[in-house]
């Protein structure tokens, strides 16, 4: 496109084009009724912007007729509209009541919990105070005492413990700190104040002595609450029963009343996992000294083998190398046993290998008329020599 010079200005173009785009160095003024439109759709009239224009990144509008929020709304950073619950939170985007405004840690709500009655005041566990001025003429504390300041006009009683005033400069007496007309007794408190730095012992709400530096008790001295040690050097507390430990020392011991969950724990050879108890190579259960268990990879022990008189009680069934044993055998056994030195074992006939003694017994598997209960081995050896017994008659 050729430049389009201003005519009363010849060396000042109107108009020219410049890298796809048309240039100009004058406002353009559109006729009344007119508008700017893209793609023939207007996008902005004298007093409207076009339907299509959907985003913007504008600070500021001016007096709105109407406003429109379909959804929670967030303004500012900081003001939450909760369209679930339709409650309006500042400072927090979980508001306990209609109005919630959370500053500097203080929660403070407006609303109904329930019919008859409107709540005003501290959601949290802070003082309540009522100003005019800018200044605090109620407050309401946070364990229901009341402070007036100014002139108060009671119809009724006034009682009243004490009242003190303190302008004493040499103190011979503790530093004393009241509220006046115009401060609390918040922020009140000691101040060093040095060429780098003020160092602080201060009163903050909540009843806090906040310090602007660590403490550092004497030796042998400790932390108390309410008269009871909580901390010293070494110890913790008797009385605290809670913590959020990640990591101990060494223990020399350990009491647990109640479950232990364990996403692993070791100690010396035993493990505790999620899936049971690992004890390393053995482990050893005993009782004054005495061995009541024994075990390891290669056998397990019941007892002590100086002490074989104990005598040691099963109660229930009992069974060996049997998965689902007779539920009305008081003993099972899937094999062979051995009673007062003598084995007993069975089959079809008697043993034709193997090592037998003396009085070794086999029962007969299969007994059966005019045959026998079983063999009994009557001289040792392999197999040694056997005898039948228990003839068994023909009815």
């Amino acid at each position: 496109m050729p430049t389009i010079n201003n005519p009363q200005d010849p060396t000042s173009p109107l108009f020219t084009t410049r890298n796809g785009r048309l240039v100009t160095n004058y406002d353009l003024d559109l006729a009344q009724g007119h508008a700017y439109s893209i793609d023939n759709t207007p996008i902005l009239s004298l007093d409207t912007l076009g339907v299509t224009v959907t985003s913007s990144n504008l600070r500021s509008v001016g007096t709105l007729g109407s406003l429109e929020v379909d959804g929670d709304t967030l303004l500012g950073g900081f003001a939450f509209f909760n369209s679930t619950y339709n409650r309006l939170g500042i400072g927090t985007d979980g508001p306990g009541a209609a109005i919630d405004i959370l500053e500097n840690d203080v929660e403070t709500i407006i609303g109904s919990p329930r019919n008859g009655i409107t709540y005003f005041g501290t959601y949290s566990n802070h003082d309540l105070a009522l100003i005019t001025d800018n200044q605090e003429r109620v407050l309401v504390k946070n364990n229901g005492d009341v402070v007036v300041s100014g002139n108060l006009s009671i119809s009724g009683t006034l009682q009243v413990d004490s009242i003190v005033a303190d302008s004493r400069v040499n103190r011979s007496q503790s530093l004393t700190f009241f509220p006046s007309q115009d401060t609390s007794v918040f922020g009140l408190g000691l101040a060093w104040v040095g060429d780098d730095r003020t160092r602080q012992l201060t009163l903050v709400p909540g009843d806090l002595l906040r310090s602007s530096e660590s403490f550092d008790l004497n030796s042998g001295k400790e932390y108390l609450i309410g008269g009871v040690s909580v901390l010293t050097s070494t110890e913790l507390g008797a009385s605290v029963t809670n913590s959020s430990l990640t990591s101990l020392g060494t223990l020399s011991s350990l009491t647990v009343d109640g479950d232990i969950k364990t996403r692993g724990i070791t100690i010396n050879n035993l493990s505790l996992t999620d899936t049971g108890i690992d004890v390393g190579l053995l482990t050893r259960i005993t009782v004054q000294g005495q061995d009541v268990f024994y075990g390891d990879r290669h056998q397990v022990v019941l007892g002590d083998i100086e002490k074989q008189t104990n005598p040691v009680k099963v109660f229930g069934k009992l069974s060996v190398n049997i998965n689902n044993p007779d539920p009305t055998l008081d003993f099972s056994v899937n094999g062979d046993i051995s009673i007062g030195d003598k084995r007993f074992t069975n089959g079809n006939h008697a043993p034709t290998n193997g090592t037998w003694h003396n009085g070794d017994i086999c029962w007969n598997k299969n007994p059966s008329p005019n045959s026998y209960i079983g063999w009994v081995c009557i001289v040792a050896g392999s197999p040694g020599i056997w005898t039948p017994f228990g003839l068994i008659a023909d009815q």
